[in-house]
């Protein structure tokens, strides 16, 4: 009995969609709110999809390149509340559904929400997706959507200030995959490392609640 307590954890791990090569992880207990922090975060009980980090550091200094190739910086945080995805464009699923769900968001808010906040794709596949494909791959999802590209060394900072990961498997040759966070990281207008959209709430059809809750976030 005892030896197959192993293959029960892979089999329940499977079914919770904690690892999917080529996909996503999800973060691990270090990079998320503990649940007491996460309970001690909704006594208010303001939020239904939105988890919030008890400790809310800012992103470190950096600089990268937009869609359009011009300059952005931890400093054009400021001022908005950024939703962050970070992907790579040769995504078989992943990416472009969860995009395909930013933009449901996104059109479901008012105008004065939406210029409340900033969707933001941050490649972590930067020797395939330049700049210009980055804008070329957006342009089927929203135009208002910002794409981030950026040097390797760049880029793994900000994806470990945020809370995520990533893993490139370049063995597998010309077309590798890329394992890599599923969450929508929010970055708050002061820069700093705010919180997370609830995967479900993403994925629901009906995203009213988390338009709300976005909503109120922003007021």
């Amino acid at each position: 009995m005892k030896k197959s307590i192993p293959y029960i954890i892979i089999i329940i791990a499977a079914l919770s969609g904690i690892i999917f090569r080529g996909g996503f992880f999800e973060p691990n207990q270090e990079q998320m709110p503990d649940k007491k922090a996460e309970e001690s975060n909704k006594i208010d009980n303001r939020f239904e999809t939105l988890l919030i980090y008890p400790k809310k550091n800012l992103i470190p200094s950096f600089e990268f390149k937009d869609h359009n190739s011009s300059l952005f910086s931890n400093q054009d945080f400021k001022g908005y509340w950024n939703l962050i995805f970070i992907g790579y464009t040769n995504c078989p699923d992943v990416c472009p559904n969860t995009l395909n769900q930013m933009v449901q968001l996104y059109n479901s808010m008012t105008v004065e929400t939406q210029n409340k906040f900033q969707f933001i794709f941050l490649t972590v596949d930067p020797e395939r997706d330049t700049p210009e494909h980055l804008k070329s791959y957006l342009d089927y999802f929203h135009e208002s959507f910002i794409g981030l590209h950026g040097e390797k060394k760049s880029i793994d900072p900000i994806v470990r200030s945020l809370g995520g990961i990533y893993t490139l498997h370049k063995e597998e040759g010309e077309f590798y995959s890329v394992d890599h966070s599923s969450r929508i990281f929010i970055v708050g207008p002061n820069a700093d490392r705010y919180g997370i959209i609830e995967s479900t709430a993403l994925k629901s059809k009906d995203k009213s609640q988390l338009r709300d809750d976005l909503t109120l976030l922003a007021k």
